[in-house]
């Protein structure tokens, strides 16, 4: 048993399970296997490499989907063992399609497990005989989910053709699983606490902001040009700048930074019993994303000084007026610099002072202030996932335009995070001025009613799910084909 134990070890490394920085598969990997199961008619590995780019890759690209169009085409008699009848043979003999059992490939290696059958875009195979219609072009309704069928790839009989149209066939939401959620949570944390991503060089990683853009249009040229004086010079400015403009505000980390070194795990821990003890809350809001929106901040021009307090504003009063958010509340998430003196401009103390305050809406309304030397965007995304899963708890969206791009590479669990940012992520952009309101309108997209990513659907016409008329849907990738399916 023990040698056994041992093997499996063995075969589990293979696989990435247990080395560091573990092995991830590309869709272009992925694509490659497909290719070979294909040709082998390997049902087992072309069903695991299906399942794992539904759950990796979510959205494949034009050449992965033509190899996995290539499979549905090749599909042989590879589980049923079909018999019909030939008129020619005066004998009555029966013509037999026989499966013939083959090997596959993970008969001999052990892969990790998948959590659940949801996980699984199911049987890949049509035990009756007759192959897979497949439909290109589809469109849908995106009030509904419902797709609108269109020609079959090849022809096939008017009455069959008819039979089908009446079966509707409707995209679900895909919600994540706890070990998703679980996984999540403990990369978000690991990530800040520790500092470091191990195999990750992201100058993001541990919170960080990164190094910062210099103001005005003679630092950057100076940046452009090539010369190793003009770049010390640079640098001696930025120094110089960095040291006169220390934050003044009472709420300043710095020195607790430099006395208590375990000052981040200490402050992480307060944050985390902030929010777990925190009056249920629905949204969750990145204000400087919000703030910065629409302003001048290119490459070459000054950058805008402070944050738009007004606009900030306007969303956080749109969102609290909204009836679907009564007896929620919301979290408005800001770094302490945003709160400067130095940069805070005078016309904005008294909306500071009514996000701060207690009277309605905005006694539903918590403004947290997150610290110098971490990101803010870590302490909103752990806001949006803490109550993942739970069903005592509310689902929380998050309000940013940022498409998070450096969370994505740092999460181990890529797949897992592209999951919960199509589920969870809500844009926003302002309209005209409203006289009425005062303020600019607020327009918000929020997430489908269903999640644009391969699945498995159930075929339904009037009497309820029809049996054997599940479908497999794959979304097309290119810009301008969101709502066209295969």
């Amino acid at each position: 048993q023990q040698q056994q134990q041992q093997q499996q070890q063995q075969q589990l490394l293979l696989f990435g399970e247990g080395v560091s920085p573990k092995i991830s598969l590309s869709e272009y990997e992925y694509s490659a296997l497909l290719k070979c199961a294909t040709a082998l008619k390997d049902v087992k590995v072309a069903e695991r490499v299906l399942s794992d780019i539904a759950e990796s890759v979510m959205v494949p690209g034009l050449s992965t989907m033509e190899v996995m169009l290539d499979w549905f085409r090749s599909d042989h008699c590879l589980v049923a063992s079909i018999t019909t009848s030939s008129a020619e043979n005066t004998d009555s003999e029966m013509n037999t399609c026989t499966t013939t059992t083959t090997s596959s490939a993970l008969d001999h290696v052990t892969l990790p497990p998948r959590e659940g059958e949801g996980l699984s875009v199911g049987p890949i195979t049509n035990d009756t005989g007759k192959g897979w219609k497949i439909y290109r072009d589809c469109t849908i309704d995106t009030s509904t989910g419902l797709l609108q069928l269109c020609h079959p790839e090849v022809p096939t009989s008017s009455e069959s053709s008819s039979q089908q149209m009446m079966i509707e066939y409707r995209l679900k939401p895909v919600e994540l699983t706890q070990k998703a959620w679980k996984a999540m949570r403990e990369m978000n944390s690991s990530i800040v606490l520790e500092g470091t991503v191990e195999g990750n060089i992201s100058v993001f990683q541990g919170g960080g902001k990164g190094k910062k853009r210099p103001r005005g249009s003679d630092v950057v040229s100076k940046l452009h040009d090539g010369t190793a004086q003009q770049q010390q010079q640079v640098s001696t400015a930025q120094k110089n700048d960095k040291s006169k403009n220390k934050s003044k505000n009472s709420n300043n980390n710095n020195g607790r930074k430099n006395k208590d070194p375990n000052w981040r795990i200490n402050h992480w821990k307060e944050f985390e019993n902030f929010i777990e003890n925190h009056p249920p809350y629905n949204i969750c809001i990145d204000g400087a994303n919000v703030g910065y929106y629409n302003q001048t901040y290119r490459l070459g021009s000054n950058a805008p000084r402070h944050v738009d307090y007004k606009q900030i504003d306007g969303l956080v009063r749109h969102l609290l007026e909204l009836p679907s958010n009564e007896g929620h509340h919301i979290i408005l998430f800001m770094h302490e610099r945003h709160f400067s003196q130095r940069l805070l401009p005078h016309w904005a103390h008294p909306i500071i002072k009514m996000w701060d305050g207690n009277v309605a809406p905005y006694d539903r309304l918590t403004l947290y202030r997150t610290p110098q030397g971490l990101n803010d965007d870590w302490y909103w995304m752990h806001a949006a996932l803490i109550n993942g899963g739970r069903e005592d708890k509310p689902s929380v969206l998050v309000i940013t335009n940022d498409e998070m791009r450096d969370h994505h590479f740092q999460m181990t669990a890529q797949g897992y995070f592209l999951r919960w940012k199509e589920r969870h992520q809500v844009h926003f952009d302002f309209g005209e001025w409203n006289r009425e309101l005062k303020r600019n309108d607020v327009l918000l997209e929020y997430p489908s009613i269903y999640s644009r990513r391969i699945q498995r659907v159930d075929g339904e016409n009037v009497e309820g799910v029809v049996a054997g008329a599940d479908a497999i849907v794959i979304p097309l990738p290119k810009k301008g084909d969101e709502n066209r399916f295969v």
